[in-house]
């Protein structure tokens, strides 16, 4: 494992905005280059002029594993090498889950775990090769403790939990190192849209975090080889412990689902 990122390439998913633009900002100023991947071009475009270095921009579709294969030997062209994966793609489709429709179902089931899976498993190679690296995924609360109105979400983020820990035990004889960040509420496009579309109330009980702090997340999870990295840091306490104790979720979440209503209508109304 190189003891210095500055020099390192990375790969970052859903980096046409929100999250993905900070994470590559930060990376960039830290001297490390970025593969920039999106299905939004032009957001690319908006993210790559945010850079001190030239970005490669790729196209490209996680939920396709071939395209997936293009753009890692893309990059492996451009640069040489890829040293980092940032799995930062995902959506969200607010829904109690009696009206969630199957299309939606298997659209957050296919960009939020099973694309994270194969470009996990599309890179895996290419890192061994280098004699090591870092593979960062973007999760959420939601990954640790139920999220009301988004159960597909919710289980999404909670298999890319167990997930990574296993690969983090299985990859460490190839220097490979996984790690996972759990954001709390971010103040992106996506909460933004949570707000107009049902999200559900409990993403509001928090003060929303700035994308920065998720981005300083990703790069301390790899320096400081920190497995779970939560944002802020505060707010892993209370969802650890209802982990470990399920059966006192259901009358705690009726309580904050009422606070986090009031706290999204304040929300909406500073739309």
């Amino acid at each position: 494992m190189r003891k210095s990122l500055e020099g390192s390439v990375a790969l970052i998913t859903g980096a046409a905005g929100g999250i993905g633009t900070a994470i590559a900002r930060l990376f960039d100023e830290k001297g490390i280059s970025c593969v920039l991947c999106d299905i939004n071009e032009s957001g690319l475009s908006v993210t790559a002029g945010l850079l001190k270095q030239q970005a490669l921009r790729v196209r490209c579709d996680i939920t396709d594993r071939g395209n997936i294969l293009e753009t890692i030997e893309e990059a492996r062209r451009h640069y040489g090498r890829i040293d980092i994966l940032v799995n930062n793609a995902g959506i969200i489709v607010p829904s109690l889950f009696e009206h969630s429709t199957y299309e939606d179902m298997d659209r957050q089931i296919l960009i939020n775990q099973v694309g994270a899976m194969n470009f996990t498993r599309a890179v895996i190679d290419p890192l061994k090769q280098n004699g090591g690296g870092y593979i960062i995924t973007i999760s959420s609360l939601a990954g640790i403790v139920p999220e009301t109105y988004s159960a597909v979400y919710s289980a999404t983020k909670f298999a890319l939990r167990g997930f990574n820990l296993t690969l983090n035990i299985e990859l460490r004889k190839h220097n490979i190192f996984v790690g996972t960040v759990f954001p709390d509420s971010i103040d992106t496009p996506m909460l933004r849209y949570e707000a107009e579309h049902d999200g559900s109330p409990l993403t509001f009980l928090s003060k929303p975090q700035k994308p920065e702090a998720v981005a300083r997340a990703v790069y301390r999870a790899m320096t400081g080889r920190k497995i779970e990295s939560y944002v802020p840091s505060f707010s892993s306490t209370l969802p650890k412990l209802l982990a470990c104790i399920p059966w006192a979720i259901p009358p705690i979440w009726r309580m904050l689902e009422k606070e986090g209503e009031k706290k999204k209508q304040a929300y909406q109304k500073k739309l």
